[in-house]
């Protein structure tokens, strides 16, 4: 007879967890894989919306000149190249160096900036804010969840209704995002804990003299893990989502931090001309998100198996 369970977990193996962790570790090493400085703009004018996949070069013109060209050519008298959408003409005298090779798998965007870099830099950001958010949500949540489960009467009271005027506060208009994301996790918190207080394990830890937040820590937390990791998962994409719409709309953290909705914003007004400009950020965050709603149902799949009946 078919086991339920091993085709619980091998549903659970999908794309999902494995696509999530490799696009966090690629925003890590950011810094470390970029090909280039995220603000590097060598020649504005050259390097602007190069489409992908665009193979250039670096001419130095100059001490403090850079052409950056394509189709370059070596001509009896120096080179030949086509740079913001005329061929031009540079003398071999005129070159302080030869030239050097630039690659844009992604394209530029509209200040000459390798969009490539700028992506792996902003999905660290991204990542990173939308981790500490979530992270800010599971104590803030379960520490008043828990508490007013277990307290019951007037703190309960109090402690919920101040979660219900939070919840109908609108997030964009919250600069802190961790500052409404725990609401929802608090609300189940209290609920899980309503039923754990009154259960056997409840009342031997508290016969054993056990205090509420040792109760919390090393009884029902353990218990609620699953739904943390789910709430967590779900949370994080949510997250990435507001934060992006939040930059996209310039109310983001300031520069020199770039985040993926930066980067979408700066191609609003080059779309009809780059369209890669804001579609490449556009469908990273929509990756990470889809990768990590899927793990999240990954993980839901494993700790609520079918039935054996």
């Amino acid at each position: 007879m078919r086991d339920p369970r091993r085709a619980v977990t091998r549903r659970a193996r999908g794309g999902g967890p494995w696509a999530a962790t490799g696009i966090a570790l690629l925003a890590l090493a950011g810094p470390w894989v970029a090909p280039y400085p995220p603000d590097r703009q060598e020649d504005v004018a050259g390097a602007r919306l190069l489409a992908p996949l665009t193979r250039a070069h670096a001419l130095a013109a100059g001490p403090h000149r850079i052409l950056i060209v394509t189709d370059l050519h070596r001509t009896a008298d120096g080179w030949e190249f086509n740079r913001a959408g005329r061929r031009q003409t540079l003398a071999a005298l005129d070159l302080a160096e030869e030239p050097a090779r630039r690659f844009y798998l992604l394209g530029t965007d509209t200040l000459g900036r390798d969009l490539l870099s700028q992506l792996l830099y902003a999905a660290r950001h991204s990542i990173g804010l939308a981790a500490l958010c979530v992270a800010l949500a599971l104590v803030v949540g379960i520490g008043a969840g828990a508490s007013a489960g277990l307290a019951g009467g007037l703190w309960d009271e109090i402690l919920m209704r101040g979660v219900d005027v939070l919840m109908a506060v609108p997030r964009l208009l919250v600069l802190v995002l961790g500052g409404t994301t725990w609401t929802g996790l608090a609300r189940l918190t209290r609920a899980e804990t309503l039923a754990f207080r009154e259960s056997g394990l409840a009342q031997a830890a508290r016969a054993a003299g056990a205090s509420a937040p040792r109760l919390i820590l090393r009884h029902l937390v353990p218990q609620i893990a699953p739904l943390i990791t789910v709430f967590a998962a779900l949370r994080f994409a949510d997250t990435i989502v507001l934060e992006s719409a939040l930059s996209f709309l310039g109310l983001g953290v300031p520069p020199p931090a770039v985040s993926l909705g930066d980067v979408l914003a700066s191609g609003r007004e080059a779309l009809h001309e780059a369209w890669w400009v804001s579609a490449a950020p556009g469908l990273l965050i929509a990756a990470i998100v889809l990768s990590v709603r899927s793990a999240a149902r990954d993980l839901f799949r494993l700790h609520d198996p079918p039935s054996l009946a």
